[in-house]
């Protein structure tokens, strides 16, 4: 059939095999039944068949396409040569996203001869995608101040790189959401993003957490979390909370990327990429010997602040509403924004839990709000000034049923 194939198309046509072979996208040579003639090089890659065991199959049976069941593209008529979005699933059980586009091989009297189905793998068009949209995701961190402008661009620059990093920055800014997005953006962004919390725990057991242990009796351990990172990205919250025993390991791998799990004898190689943050100064947590010098001057290679939010200008009033839409959709409610007052009080707020607190407080309000608007009424009790902000109607009506109450005592 190839050869009848190839004198169709020309006697002075190269080998079509090899013709298809160093093309950079996979194409399946089909019969005008729809059964595999050949896969090319790229295809048998991104299915995991090779062209001699699927030759003479089906080809819904090797592609394993969503568009076999819901329309073959094999069967429009009316739109010769479109393609088709889509996913397959290979050998391996992935799902990959691919365009399907059938090309059909007619002679010279216009009868049909073969088709040709152009497969092209769209992961890496997606994963770009994810990236590009991930910046005003929720649970990613937003912002439109200068400060923060700067910083995020800053984000995908730092992300290709597997230079260690320390995020500096008040409780609340975002020291997390930062290392995540970092993370996200980087080419390590399909293997695990690992955060561990550097709280007081028994020096054996965080050793354990850490590094992995050793089980007892056998040659194998317990993966720590640098294991569970492995080829992906760990990331350490309040970095200086760590004894010192265990800074000096951080050291060790930083310098020979290697870990030495508890109980064990020898060492274990492994590829991560290290972030770490921390609410204080690290110059000061170095001057009072809770941060090793060496390991600071390692982890802060690349070096991100995070400001509070008071110090981020307009993204005071951004935010709210970006939080108010959020919440609004969640609890769908039809909330269109928030009054005068209730503003008023928000931006004379300190925050001193920064964003992590206007968050909460907008979670609140939108869940409490029965009206068009966030009003007074609505935000959480424990914002100072809220009693005397409260419109005098609401202050006049509490006076009365405060006077009732004590004409009925006395």
């Amino acid at each position: 059939m190839l050869k009848r194939i190839e004198e169709l198309i020309g006697n002075d046509c190269p080998d079509l095999p090899s013709l298809l072979d160093g093309l950079p996208v996979g194409v399946a040579l089909l019969d005008d039944a729809g059964r595999v003639l050949m896969l090319n090089k790229a295809l048998e890659a991104l299915t995991g068949y090779s062209r001699d065991e699927v030759r003479g199959m089906p080809c819904r049976h090797v592609l394993r396409s969503r568009a076999c069941v819901q329309g073959c593209p094999h069967g429009r008529d009316d739109l010769p040569g479109a393609g088709v979005e889509t996913d397959c699933i290979n050998r391996h059980r992935r799902k990959i996203p691919v365009r399907i586009t059938p090309v059909r091989v007619s002679d010279g009297n216009n009868r049909p001869v073969c088709v040709l189905d152009v497969v092209e793998d769209l992961t890496a068009m997606r994963e770009i995608e994810a990236r590009l949209s991930q910046a005003t995701g929720q649970g990613q961190i937003v912002g439109r101040s200068p400060i923060m402008e700067k910083l995020l661009r800053l984000v995908p620059v730092i992300a290709q790189h597997d230079t260690p990093v320390l995020i500096t920055g008040e409780t609340g800014t975002g020291k997390d959401l930062l290392a995540e997005s970092t993370h996200k953006a980087s080419p390590r962004s399909r293997e695990p993003f690992v955060r561990f919390s550097c709280g007081p725990m028994p020096p054996e057991l965080l050793d354990a957490e850490l590094f992995g242990r050793m089980l007892d009796g056998t040659a194998e351990f317990k993966p720590g979390r640098f294991q569970q990172a492995q080829g992906g990205t760990l990331y350490l919250s309040e970095i200086a909370d760590l004894p010192l025993p265990q800074q000096m390991s951080l050291v060790r791998f930083l310098d020979e990327g290697v870990v030495l799990p508890l109980g064990a004898s020898k060492t274990v190689r492994v590829n991560v990429r290290l972030m770490a943050s921390t609410a204080e100064s690290p110059e000061r947590l170095v001057r009072a010997g809770q941060l090793r010098e060496d390991l600071f001057h390692r982890i802060a290679a690349i070096r991100l602040h995070l400001p509070r939010l008071k110090e981020r200008g307009e993204d005071l009033g951004f935010l709210l509403h970006h939080y108010l839409n959020h919440y609004a959709a969640r609890f769908k409610k039809n909330i269109k924004g928030i009054s005068p007052e209730a503003l008023r009080l928000l931006c004379s707020h300190d925050f001193p839990g920064n964003v992590r607190e206007l968050k909460n407080i907008m979670e609140f309000a939108a869940m409490v709000c029965t009206d068009d608007n966030i009003g007074i009424g609505h935000l959480p009790g424990h914002l100072p000034g809220l009693l005397e902000s409260a419109p005098a109607k609401s202050r006049a009506a509490t006076g009365r049923k405060s006077g009732r109450k004590h004409t009925e005592e006395r």
